[in-house]
């Protein structure tokens, strides 16, 4: 197996089922028109994931695996497993995604949501670049969040005792992987698209009204 196929992105994923999906939208534009973002959101950001590299689809709800199949399947050729997130809070998803790609054999993992439609081939080259003197590449959001994360070894106390969905995100992260002994390269800043304000500011895309 060469270098870059021992690299592999971890995409999370939900089901867009109205009140389930970007509820901070909903609550201005309603659950229907929310799901129907989040559905050009995930197409937009699919779109910009790299051919050249495997891509594992962790998804919810698990009952959901053929109609997220039969939806993302077409967008996605370089899918290479569809799994099932595990019970629990963020951390505990992120935990189990990674130690399963790691113990798969992948060497380079580096997982996105699809809230950050600026992603790109280009983000991901710095993040394998990154991670060759780095332990972890974060790259942060304007909200104290983080669009990607990549990591070389697995650590699962990088997604304990972190305050998600907060301004204090990324910086708790850092703070675990100081703790570990790790050593954190920042990528370039992005916006996620979390209000119906930051979907008003991002470019047209696939499905926007």
């Amino acid at each position: 197996m060469g270098c870059v196929m021992k690299r592999v992105i971890l995409l999370f994923v939900k089901w867009p089922e109205p009140g389930r999906v970007k509820t901070r939208i909903a609550a201005t534009v309603g659950a229907a028109r929310a799901a129907e973002i989040y559905k050009a959101l995930v197409a937009a950001v699919c779109a910009r994931l790299p051919r050249a590299v495997p891509v594992i689809v962790w998804f919810d709800p698990a009952e959901k695996r053929e109609e997220i199949r039969g939806w993302l399947g077409p967008m996605l050729p370089q899918a290479v497993e569809w799994l099932a997130q595990a019970p629990g809070d963020l951390g505990a998803r992120l935990k189990r995604a990674f130690a399963d790609a790691f113990a798969a054999g992948w060497e380079r993992v580096a997982v996105v949501g699809s809230d950050c439609v600026d992603i790109s081939g280009a983000i991901f080259d710095d993040a394998w670049s990154a991670l060759e003197s780095a332990d972890v590449a974060a790259g942060p959001t304007r909200d104290g969040g983080y669009y990607l994360l990549a990591l070389r070894t697995e650590n699962a106390a990088l997604f304990e005792n972190i305050r998600w969905s907060t301004e204090h995100t990324l910086a708790d992260t850092e703070g675990r992987a100081e703790a570990a002994g790790l050593r954190v390269r920042r990528l370039e800043m992005l916006d996620d698209v979390d209000t119906a304000e930051d979907w008003a500011r991002v470019a047209p895309l696939p499905g926007k009204q």
